[in-house]
C-alpha cells in the first residue's frame, strides 16, 4: 500500500509538472505571464488595523493579501463621499467583512450590503472560457453571518440573497453608492452589475473588478476593455490583477 500511494503521488507529480509549460505557455499567448514587480514597498506588513483584521478572515476568502489591502485603502478614500457600500460575489465574505471593517473603523454610518447568490456563479455565456456556471457554490449566507457575528459586523451589514440586480437590488434604497466591489467571474454577470450601478454611483464613487487580471475571468476582462472607450471614468489596471475605475462625470 505504501509504495502504491508513493507511485500515485509521483505520477500526478510527474504529470502536472509535464503540464505546466503547456498550460503556461497557452497562458502567455493569451497575454499572460507572471507579474513580478520590482517595487518592495508593502505597507500592509505595517498596517497592524488591516493585518489584525486579515487575519481573521483570510480562510474565508480566495483573494490574495494585495487585493485585499487595496480594497482596505479604497475604502478609505471614499470616506470623502456619501452612499453606500456594496459588494457582489461574496463567497464566504472574507472579502466583505474586510469593507464592513474598514467602514466601521472610519466611522462611517453608511450601509454596507453584501450580495451572493451562494449557489455559484450565474450567466456565463459565451465570453467566459472557463466557466460554465455553478462554481464556488460551497459557501452559504450561514457562513457570512457568522464571520461577522464573529468580528462584530453583523448589525452595521446587510446580506442579500440571490440574482443581482434583479432579485436582490430593490432591497438597496439608497440612491447614492460611493464604492462598489465586483467579484462574479464572469461578463453577463459583471456587465449587469455595472449597468445597474453605474447611474446610482456618485462622482468620485469607485468601482472594483476582482477578477480583471486572471486567465480564467477572460470574460470580465472583455468588459473591462469596452469600459475604456467610455469618457466619464478612469480605469487603472493594478498589477495585483484589480481594474480599478474611478467616476468622473
Amino acid at each position: 500500500m505504501y509504495f502504491f500511494i508513493l507511485f500515485k503521488n509521483l505520477a500526478i507529480t510527474l504529470c502536472r509538472g509535464l503540464a505546466l509549460p503547456i498550460v503556461m505557455k497557452r497562458i502567455m499567448r493569451e497575454g499572460h505571464e507572471a507579474v513580478l514587480p520590482r517595487a518592495t514597498y508593502a505597507p500592509w506588513r505595517t498596517d497592524v488595523s488591516f493585518l489584525s483584521c486579515y487575519q481573521k478572515i483570510k480562510s474565508f476568502t480566495l483573494v490574495d493579501i494585495y487585493r485585499c489591502y487595496e480594497l482596505w485603502q479604497l475604502v478609505q478614500q471614499t470616506k470623502k463621499l456619501d452612499g453606500a457600500l456594496i459588494e457582489v460575489g461574496v463567497w464566504r465574505g472574507g472579502t466583505g467583512a474586510i469593507i464592513a471593517q474598514r467602514t466601521k473603523e472610519m466611522g462611517d454610518k453608511n450601509p454596507v450590503y453584501l450580495c451572493d447568490t451562494f449557489q455559484g456563479v450565474v450567466k456565463t455565456s459565451a465570453h467566459d472560457t472557463y466557466y460554465k456556471g455553478g462554481e464556488w457554490k460551497n459557501t452559504s449566507g450561514q457562513i457570512v453571518q457568522q464571520l461577522l457575528s464573529g468580528l462584530g459586523l453583523i448589525d452595521s451589514v446587510r446580506i442579500l440573497q440571490g440574482i443581482f440586480p434583479e432579485e436582490t437590488g430593490h432591497a438597496i434604497q439608497e440612491q447614492k453608492i460611493k464604492f462598489c466591489h465586483i467579484d462574479v467571474d464572469v461578463y453577463t454577470s459583471a456587465k449587469d452589475i455595472t449597468t445597474w450601478i453605474w447611474d446610482k454611483l456618485v462622482v468620485g464613487g469607485i468601482l472594483v473588478y476582482d477578477d480583471f487580471g486572471f486567465p480564467s475571468c477572460d470574460g470580465v476582462r472583455k468588459l473591462v476593455h469596452e469600459e475604456y472607450e467610455k469618457n466619464d471614468r478612469i480605469i487603472i489596471h493594478n498589477l495585483n490583477g484589480h481594474a480599478v475605475v474611478i467616476k468622473i462625470r
